[in-house]
């Protein structure tokens, strides 16, 4: 009888472990384990210490938040690149609110409580205006986004005259440090997993993404979703800005450069798919985070810019390929 049972624990327990890596995002977790330990070795353990570990959580808070927003204009089959764009504005925005230099456009300082609700406003505002012109013109998002971006960046310019903004109050640092930056994107990217789960939202969002046509039948407004998935994208990209520009204690025209590009590498390293309707939130953590210990080691190991974007590149390429051959294999 002892027998019995304990070959019942043995199979239980296989057939546990067996449905663990069956899980869809069982392998990107096994990548990042092996890549920290890999990057870890290669560095001489230079990027596994606890104080670096802890940088990078931090930093993959930024792209985390920006990335969640992204996820769910790319489940829909859309792209926002006008992320870099919103944050960087949102950035100089809050910060030339805030600041008690020159650069203030109020004439003194607001507070915090005044300014960061502004940014969230902001970003908001202008994911709406991608979406509307995105369903109610029919014009490709990666077209309406790329310009709404290259405005943003003139907006930011226009705030500051380029110039880099400091002088920040102090009770803004909290929400850019440990541990106020990873919490603020792990709840994001809890409450965007318990809406695209368990909320008919959610099932609406996948449906128009994995065939609009069907879901249009079925009576979801398709457009109407578009306009919302934009505007959660600007939303995000705005709480970003404010993640890093406590997290740098100063505005900078250079401080989220290639956002949108790593917010769209971690949502495809995720698992979700480019042609939309597929892939989760936990998956979308995993991606911003593998995106992070990727950067911090090439900066721990002085790797030049070149071989930066090479690395970085490849690693988009092959997520997209393995997202291919995914649909093929269905």
């Amino acid at each position: 009888m002892a027998e019995v049972v304990e070959r019942r624990e043995q199979v239980t327990f296989r057939e546990m472990a067996r449905r663990a890596l069956r899980h869809e995002n069982a392998v990107i977790g096994i990548a990042l384990a092996a890549l920290i330990g890999v990057l870890g070795g290669i560095s001489r353990g230079a990027t596994v210490t606890p104080g670096n570990m802890a940088n990078i959580l931090i930093q993959s808070s930024v792209r985390g938040v920006a990335a969640v927003g992204q996820a769910f204009c790319i489940l829909t089959a859309n792209f926002d690149l006008s992320v870099a764009g919103v944050s960087v504005m949102t950035m100089m925005l809050g910060s030339a609110m805030m600041t008690t230099e020159w650069t203030n456009i109020l004439g003194y300082p607001a507070s915090p409580f005044m300014a960061m609700p502004a940014m969230l406003v902001v970003g908001l505002a202008w994911g709406i205006l991608n979406g509307f012109l995105v369903s109610r013109f029919n014009m490709p998002s990666l077209i309406v986004t790329f310009g709404m971006w290259q405005i943003g960046y003139a907006v930011a310019y226009y705030i500051t005259e380029g110039k880099a903004i400091t002088s920040l109050p102090q009770s803004f640092a909290v929400y850019g440090a440990l541990p106020a930056g990873p919490i603020i994107f792990f709840s994001v990217a809890a409450v965007a997993y318990f809406i695209l789960n368990y909320t008919s939202f959610g099932r609406r969002v996948y449906a128009a993404g994995g065939n609009p046509v069907s879901a249009y039948l079925s009576g979801i407004n398709v457009k109407r979703m578009y306009v919302i998935v934009f505007a959660i994208s600007g939303f995000c990209a705005a709480l970003a800005s404010v993640v890093m520009t406590s997290r740098a204690m100063a505005g900078s025209i250079e401080g989220l450069r290639g956002l949108e590009l790593d917010s769209i590498a971690s949502v495809v390293i995720g698992g979700v798919s480019l042609f939309g309707g597929r892939g989760n939130m936990i998956g979308v953590v995993l991606g911003a985070i593998i995106i992070g210990v990727v950067n911090n080691a090439m900066s721990v190991m002085h790797m030049g810019h070149a071989g930066q974007y090479i690395v970085k590149g490849a690693i988009i390429i092959g997520a997209v390929a393995a997202d291919i051959l995914r649909r093929r294999g269905r």
